[in-house]
């Protein structure tokens, strides 16, 4: 039976926060430096937590120090949760369906690459009840390219034994990027901010609406057919 490992970015193409994700990164940046900005000129979609962190820092003139790393890393999951308090995340069309099927295959091995810090990725996933459909990831925190995540979690994931097939689905030409750097086929769903012709044209091999299309395909047909 051969194997196949699915990989997933979360914001935008599982869940949306409602903007809670960022109220809470903002509120954090004030605890660490001061201030008060609500990084609406920040684009999040397909960032990861540190690369943010470091840019912001820089764009307030200086290089942050370690410990204003950590003390920022370690404010930041408490603020979310105080921020997802009010609501949860919303959950895309399909994504819990889609969980249910492919966790239910003992060939198939789901996982995260994401640019959230692993506290926070626990988070909103446990928020949604499908925290426990992973059983590996690289989180935000680990590095500030998500190319070096997607290898991470690859990586990670081959300790666990061989995969012949590597799917990783998300929702920026970001993970578009890092699905080739890792040789696995790229997955796009329009369910974040940018369109199916943009996701396209960034080169996805394959692009949905939204996951519910996942049952329109048979799941494995996309590795034999997708170049």
């Amino acid at each position: 039976m051969s194997k196949t490992l699915v990989l997933f970015d979360i914001d935008g193409t599982l869940l949306d926060t409602r903007g809670a994700g960022r109220r809470s990164f903002a509120r954090a940046i004030g605890h660490v430096f001061g201030g008060d900005d609500d990084l609406m000129d920040i684009t999040f979609a397909g960032a990861t937590d540190l690369d943010l962190f470091e840019k912001i820092a820089r764009r307030k003139g200086r290089a942050a120090s370690d410990g204003e790393r950590r003390e920022f890393f370690g404010v930041l999951p408490g603020l979310l949760r105080d921020e997802l308090k009010e609501e949860a995340p919303h959950v895309y069309p399909g994504v819990i369906e889609l969980l249910n099927d492919l966790s239910g295959r003992p060939q198939i091995t789901l996982g995260l690459v994401t640019g959230n810090m692993e506290s926070c990725a626990t988070i909103k996933l446990e928020a949604c009840g499908i925290h426990h459909r992973f059983v590996l990831g690289a989180f935000g925190h680990e590095h500030a390219d998500r190319r070096e995540l997607a290898r991470l979690a690859r990586r990670r994931a081959e300790e666990r034994g061989a995969f012949e097939h590597c799917a990783l689905i998300g929702d920026t030409p970001s993970d578009i990027i890092a699905a080739k750097e890792i040789g696995a086929v790229s997955i796009a769903v329009a369910t974040g901010g940018y369109s199916i012709g943009q996701l396209a044209e960034a080169g996805a091999q394959v692009v949905w609406t939204n996951l519910l299309q996942y049952f329109e395909n048979e799941f494995q047909s996309l590795f034999e057919n997708t170049p």
